[in-house]
């Protein structure tokens, strides 16, 4: 299934109109980011847990273009010269620094607000609650949101503490991939750990393999963080053996996006 295509479907549709030059310009500082290169591995998870759970992926398409809506937006503030201060993202210049950073800020706001307007599609229709309150716990005060916070001001002092950073920060949106669906459509309990122990172990592993890229994050020695990540990746894809072959796909992600980055960079060592 081709997601690129059905989101900027959707983009087209639902941001058509903008009388005014301001919002057209808004339009435009949105769609800078919206359409810039991207993985969609947040919406390549949950294609793949639909397909696990016995779904045709585009039923949850609304979901998975409300969390990349909302990675997006996270990414466009991160950037600010208040947060991180970065000068690109995904190969071009940061959105605050073509449209200004009020802009970007309406910009990245405006995405966290608009993502919710996904949830009124009729897949959620039984289960619309239980969908509203995952998608405040993973971008709210209890996900993403002090993930920020805690990157921002608070020392890496232990790696208790910097795990708890990560999988706020980056795991809270990767668990909402898998756990949206898993809200929809998982009736057995091995179903529901399986998913959730997965989901959780792949957001912290998808950070540690960013950090090890970038030479950032707690762990200064490669050696001990090839070790974490490694460890890591390995709980998120024994937690998918009670699935057998039905979570083939997932298992696949994790292996395309974590074990050839392992073996190139061990390599490198």
């Amino acid at each position: 299934m081709n997601f690129e295509s059905h989101f900027k479907i959707y983009l087209k549709q639902h941001f058509s109109k903008a009388p005014e030059q301001a919002q057209q310009l808004l339009k435009k500082s949105l769609f800078y980011s919206l359409l810039g290169k991207a993985s969609h591995f947040r919406s390549q998870l949950s294609f793949a847990t639909a397909k696990t759970l016995n779904q045709h992926p585009t039923k949850i398409l609304p979901w998975a273009i409300a969390v990349e809506m909302i990675h997006c937006a996270s990414l466009i503030h991160d950037d600010l010269p208040s947060m991180d201060n970065a000068k690109t993202r995904r190969g071009k210049k940061c959105n605050h620094l073509v449209f200004g950073e009020d802009m970007a800020l309406l910009a990245g706001t405006c995405l966290f607000v608009e993502s919710f307007s996904l949830l009124k599609a009729p897949v959620f229709h039984k289960k619309r609650i239980q969908i509203l309150n995952l998608l405040i716990s993973k971008i709210g005060f209890n996900g993403l949101m002090s993930g920020q916070a805690l990157d921002l001001r608070q020392a890496r002092s232990s790696k208790k503490k910097f795990l708890n950073l990560i999988q706020l920060k980056t795991g809270s949106l990767i668990e909402a991939s898998v756990l949206g669906p898993l809200i929809l459509w998982g009736k057995k309990a091995k179903e529901k750990k399986a998913l959730t122990d997965y989901s959780k172990y792949l957001g912290i592993a998808y950070q540690l393999r960013d950090d090890l890229k970038d030479k950032d994050g707690f762990f200064k020695s490669k050696k001990f963080l090839l070790k974490e990540l490694k460890s890591t990746t390995e709980k998120s894809l024994t937690a998918l053996k009670p699935l057998g072959g039905k979570a083939e796909e997932l298992r696949n992600l994790s292996l395309l996006y974590q074990e050839r980055e392992l073996e190139h960079l061990s390599q490198k060592r």
